[in-house]
């Protein structure tokens, strides 16, 4: 039975229009499917080669557990650009907005975005904290399962008694390092705790000059030098390791090496480094926060300590600004504990390289 074509045009309207109908509720639903995808909010508190290395392991972690940015995730990153007050801003827009989860990166990241969620309205997940015990966050050194049911991370306290060990073994004369340490931050703290202890031991002096932002580092650290500064150590110090490039530059006027247990730093003319590879560490917590997204119950999870899942590693350059041969000396059994050797040569990366303990600070 054929069909009228004056019905067929009678219908042509309507039939026009549930097909726009049709059309716009199949692309809402798709609309309500992309606002669907976790919404994961990541906070660091300035951009270093630690912290963005840690950013990208996060994001590097997420994906491996299934959540690629834009696929089945929306990530949204933040800098506080290393300002106190603006990460405080950040921290409360991340709480009150539409995230599922918020991956922070840095201790005084860390510390924004628990005051601000102390009612723990968002998951949390840290990372590149040297001691988060000690950062006020409700966390406790004994028990690593005591901690806000809301909260979990990595601690990853580079061992500093074992890095002014390599000094010593590198230069046993020396006797004055020198340091610039911002004491409003609790990591800087805890490593300036440890230096002097270290310092103690060994019967170096530690020439120390405090600092309350990136401004007043170089002056601080031209007045350790002024005072005898034999090298300069840079701590886990998110203000010093903001401007190391300048610190750097600082002691090679004065033709006098640096050492740090900031990870890198050799390819910009540290002499030795001691610390860990801290996108290895961002991997930790984006699997972490992966896991949680998908089920895991963040209040069943430890507090994680780095170096009982990654080794730290030692960096020489053997071409750094201040490095004299003849009073600086490596011995030949530790250039092949380093992952990375730098020389007149170039780059040499030794990637089976182990460095030999034992490492005291490993304790969260």
């Amino acid at each position: 039975m054929s069909v009228p074509v004056s019905f067929l045009r009678q219908c042509l309207p309507t039939l026009a229009l549930l097909g726009g109908a049709s059309a716009l509720l199949l692309a809402t639903d798709r609309g309500a499917a992309a606002r669907r995808l976790p919404a994961v909010a990541v906070l660091q508190q300035v951009s270093t080669a630690v912290l963005d290395d840690a950013v990208r392991g996060m994001i590097e972690g997420l994906a491996e557990r299934g959540f690629s940015d834009g696929r089945t995730v929306t990530i949204r990153r933040y800098n506080a650009e290393g300002d106190a007050a603006q990460a405080n801003a950040i921290a409360r827009e991340i709480v009150n907005g539409p995230f599922d989860i918020v991956l922070t990166s840095s201790t005084p990241s860390l510390q924004a975005v628990a005051t601000a969620n102390k009612r723990g309205r968002i998951r949390h997940v840290f990372a590149a904290v040297a001691d988060p015990c000690s950062a006020g966050v409700g966390l406790d050194r004994a028990d690593p399962l005591v901690h806000p049911a809301h909260l979990v991370g990595y601690g990853s306290l580079a061992p500093v008694d074992a890095t002014f060990g390599i000094l010593q073994r590198v230069n046993p004369a020396v006797r004055r390092v020198g340091v610039a340490h911002n004491p409003s931050e609790s990591n800087s703290r805890r490593f300036m705790e440890l230096a002097r202890a270290s310092c103690a031991a060994r019967r170096i002096e530690l020439l120390e000059a405090a600092v309350e932002n990136s401004a007043g580092v170089i002056e601080a650290l031209q007045a350790t030098i002024a005072r005898g500064a034999e090298v300069i150590f840079v701590p886990g110090d998110t203000t010093i390791a903001s401007v190391v490039e300048s610190v750097i530059a600082t002691a090679a006027k004065a033709r006098i090496p640096v050492f740090s247990v900031v990870p890198g730093a050799p390819n910009r003319g540290t002499l030795f480094d001691v610390g860990f590879d801290f996108r290895e560490v961002g991997l930790l917590a984006g699997r972490t926060a992966g896991d949680i997204l998908a089920g895991a119950d963040p209040a069943t999870i430890p507090i994680g300590e780095t170096a009982r899942e990654i080794p730290p590693r030692l960096s020489v350059n053997l071409a750094a600004p201040g490095y004299d041969r003849t009073v600086w000396r490596f011995p030949p059994e530790l250039l092949p504990q380093a992952k990375v050797v730098i020389d007149a040569d170039g780059r040499r990366d030794q990637p089976e390289a182990v460095l030999e303990g034992p490492f005291t600070e490993a304790a969260p």
